[in-house]
């Protein structure tokens, strides 16, 4: 960590911490000014004195401990300013037992500012359980997806290809498969880097999720390798998906020390037959149909 970011922290650290230490500057120059100016009650309640004062002390210590545990910026806010408010009150119910200096009708006060308090505490709770949900769908979606491209992985495209396999080979109905493949990737790769490497992929990525359907499903199978897979939709149509792939890929172009470089990627299709039993016997005429695309020289799709 450089010392320009530890300072930096450190202010952070000390900025947090400022708001609950003048919270308690504040609270003793009040116990103080009442000690002073307020006069003792005839009869103290020792238990409820020990009760008030040993929960005003846990919200104060809450004030210090919400400092460390709450990142999230809607849920802290609303935290610290409901155990603000409910310390607040629970400090005027303490100083009660021991010194009058509230009138009667003043108490409602702090009836008020415990309300407050505790609404502020239950809108952080619905907050942070709103953003839990929130993070699990999107560890659900990590889970799911490839980090860089943000297509499938290629376990969340095995589940996938084979619910969809069943329903084709169940009601009879058309399923195709294309598996594509950057022309000289690793070409590219070694010429202009992994960083313009990883920007092809992602820009490659995003083009082909712009031409596919809805209830389609891209895949990225590792490093160029891509798969998509068709519900309902026999060859003829896979082949008019894969040409206007070919044509969107070829009008990107990306900037390197000036110079536009473009790439041309080769497609194998393939598509559900009667006799096939798994999945994979799709996947493995794609990949052949891609192996012979590229032998025939590369910028094409065939099918097999």
């Amino acid at each position: 960590m450089s010392s320009e970011r530890r300072v930096s922290t450190q202010n952070s650290i000390w900025l947090r911490y400022l708001y609950p230490v003048l919270v308690v500057i504040a609270s003793l120059i009040i116990v103080s000014y009442h000690y002073v100016s307020s006069e003792p009650v005839n009869v103290i309640d020792y238990f409820s004195l020990i009760a008030y004062g040993t929960i005003t002390l846990i919200m104060g210590l809450s004030l210090f401990i919400v400092q460390r545990v709450i990142d999230i910026r809607e849920v802290y806010f609303y935290l610290l300013g409901g155990f603000t408010f409910i310390y607040i009150s629970l400090l005027l119910d303490t100083l009660d037992e021991v010194y009058i200096f509230l009138p009667g009708g003043a108490h409602i006060l702090e009836d008020l500012l415990r309300l407050v308090g505790f609404g502020f505490i239950i809108i952080a709770i619905i907050k942070w359980i709103k953003h839990n949900d929130h993070l699990k769908l999107r560890l659900l979606e990590l889970a799911n997806t490839d980090a860089l491209t943000g297509a499938l992985n290629r376990r969340s495209f095995d589940i996938e290809a084979n619910r969809e396999f069943a329903n084709a080979k169940r009601y009879d109905k058309p399923l195709s498969l294309i598996m594509l493949d950057i022309d000289n990737f690793k070409k590219i790769n070694d010429e202009h880097g992994h960083f313009f490497g990883d920007l092809i992929l992602k820009s490659f990525s995003r083009e082909i999720s712009d031409q596919i359907r809805t209830g389609d499903f891209l895949s990225r199978w590792g490093g160029d390798e891509f798969a998509i897979l068709f519900p309902e939709t026999d060859v003829d149509q896979a082949l008019i998906i894969a040409k206007k792939i070919q044509s969107a890929v070829m009008g990107i172009d990306l900037v390197k020390d000036r110079k536009k470089i473009s790439f041309t990627l080769s497609q194998g299709i393939s598509t559900f037959q009667d006799n096939d039993y798994d999945v994979m016997q799709i996947e493995e005429r794609a990949d052949r149909a891609l192996y012979k695309a590229k032998k025939n020289g590369r910028d094409q799709a065939c099918i097999l």
